[in-house]
């Protein structure tokens, strides 16, 4: 296996029909009545016009009620989305460590660091735990060195080792070229003392 790819899915070519305007329902209020008013009026029949006119603006208050409402929700649910931030764990403070004791940061306590080792140096992945984190895409390389795993973009559990004996050229400037993108995006952690690591 290697690394996914996927793209945002495509909305398509449809589109919504918009809820029709205040001043489209007005002037469809003020249209029927002066119809109704030329086609009746002058066979003495106002009564008519009146109660007709009534009728329409029964129909449109419900419908601005109605609108309103919808409306109201969805604004709403969009303070409650902004007012609620993602929580993450404390740092994790800057030291060195074995193999066993990185593996409790594979993303499975979400209390604690996510942590991510590449050609023996630690990062804390915590701020990208959508990618590193428990049933992410790339979880697999939390808590272990995944240095040949990166050299390979590969996802294959036999990759999934700091062994990086024997790779080509090209797969260590690959591998080279994460690293940097590591030592960018996440804070350093410190270096496995034990690390398994063999490249160059």
């Amino acid at each position: 296996r290697h690394f996914p790819t996927s793209s945002p899915p495509s909305s398509g070519d449809q589109t919504l029909a918009m809820p029709p305007s205040n001043s489209s329902v007005s002037s469809l209020v003020a249209e029927v009545s002066e119809r109704l008013s030329s086609a009746v009026g002058d066979r003495g029949y106002p009564g008519v016009v009146a109660a007709l006119l009534v009728v329409l603006l029964l129909l449109y208050f419900p419908f601005r009620l109605l609108k309103a409402g919808g409306e109201e929700k969805k604004t709403g649910a969009k303070e409650q989305a902004t007012s609620e931030e993602e929580t993450y764990p404390e740092p994790m403070p800057q030291g060195d460590m074995t193999v066993a004791e990185l593996k409790r940061y594979d993303g499975s306590d979400p209390t604690v660091p996510v942590l991510v080792a590449a050609k023996g140096k630690v990062y804390d992945m915590t701020k990208g735990r959508d990618y590193y984190g428990k049933g992410a895409p790339y979880n697999c390389f939390a808590g272990i060195d995944c240095s040949r795993a990166l050299a390979k973009v590969s996802l294959d559990k036999k990759d999934l080792n700091a062994d990086c004996a024997g790779l080509f050229a090209s797969e260590r400037d690959v591998l080279n070229d994460w690293v940097r993108k590591f030592e960018d995006k996440y804070p350093f952690v410190g270096i496995l003392v034990d690390s398994a690591y063999n490249g160059q």
